[in-house]
């Protein structure tokens, strides 16, 4: 009977030893995977994180590409690039049917630069040139100025055109055409400024004309945005036949802008070359007259 309960006994510590030792495991494994949920999830959130940040920074840079591109060509060109997927042997380019081009020149800067050693080897006088475009592209960020686009610069010579989109070329009420001869009367009141504060006397030129142009981007690695067209070589004739201080229309943009308050007075015909004879309009570079 002794026999009996010692083996009763040891069966029932064997047992408990048992059950221990499966509770042990079972706690030792529920610790694990609980520390192993734990990891996982502090992984996943790190991973979320990761994801976020890198999702934030490709926006970032996504946005300083686009107005890094916006810097070198118009907004609704860059658009066409950054939101297609286009071939990079496809050229960009579209008919433009009536376009107003202004050629703004100071051309008595070339007497202002000097390459001397007093002002920098030129440099000072590049600086001043600098400024003055500055100027002039800081008024394009006016609303009034929003359908009017700087195409280039090339020297002393400012060029820019209005109605280069469907929304910004109206054809019916010439909206595109009045902010370009009042963007005209402005860089006068600019260029005046400029020579009250420097104690130059820089004189300014201007020429405009209306007509069909084609606009498109040439090259890839340093793309550039232009405008070609009849249009465009009648409106520089129309700054290099010019008068000082004054800014010089066609006729097509005359008959437009008549009736709007614009001081305009016929010069008369005008040898143009590759155009013959041209009867064309000047405007003193002073504020409009107010409309009737």
């Amino acid at each position: 009977m002794n026999i009996n309960i010692q083996n009763d006994t040891f069966l029932t510590t064997e047992r408990f030893l048992i059950d221990v030792a499966f509770l042990v495991v079972f706690v030792i494994g529920q610790i694990m995977h609980s520390q192993q949920t734990e990891i996982t999830r502090r992984l996943d959130f790190i991973w979320k994180l990761q994801a976020t940040e890198e999702k934030e920074d490709m926006e970032h840079l996504q946005a300083y590409n686009r107005k890094l591109l916006a810097n070198i060509l118009p907004v609704h060109v860059a658009d066409h690039f950054l939101m297609r997927e286009k071939n990079i042997e496809e050229i960009y380019h579209e008919q433009c049917d009536t376009v107003c081009v202004m050629f703004a020149s100071i051309p008595n800067f070339s007497e202002f630069y000097i390459e001397l050693e007093g002002n920098n080897e030129g440099v000072e006088c590049l600086r001043l040139l600098n400024e003055i475009i500055v100027d002039f592209d800081e008024l394009l960020g006016l609303e009034r100025f929003r359908h009017v686009e700087k195409i280039k610069t090339t020297g002393s010579t400012y060029m820019a055109a209005s109605g280069l989109t469907a929304n910004s070329c109206d054809k019916n009420d010439f909206e595109h055409v009045f902010a370009m001869m009042d963007y005209a009367l402005e860089l006068f009141q600019k260029i005046t400024d400029v020579n009250e504060h420097s104690f130059n006397n820089f004189r300014m030129r201007i020429g405009i004309n209306i007509g069909p142009v084609v606009a498109g981007v040439i090259g890839t690695r340093k793309p550039q945005y232009d405008i070609w067209g009849n249009a465009v070589n009648v409106a520089s004739r129309m700054d290099s036949t010019g008068l000082m201080d004054h800014i010089q229309v066609t006729e097509d943009v005359y008959q437009i802008v008549k009736d709007k308050g614009y001081n305009l007075t016929c010069r008369g015909t005008v040898n143009v070359k590759g155009k013959g004879t041209m009867i064309t309009y000047l405007m003193p570079g002073l504020a409009k007259e107010q409309s009737n």
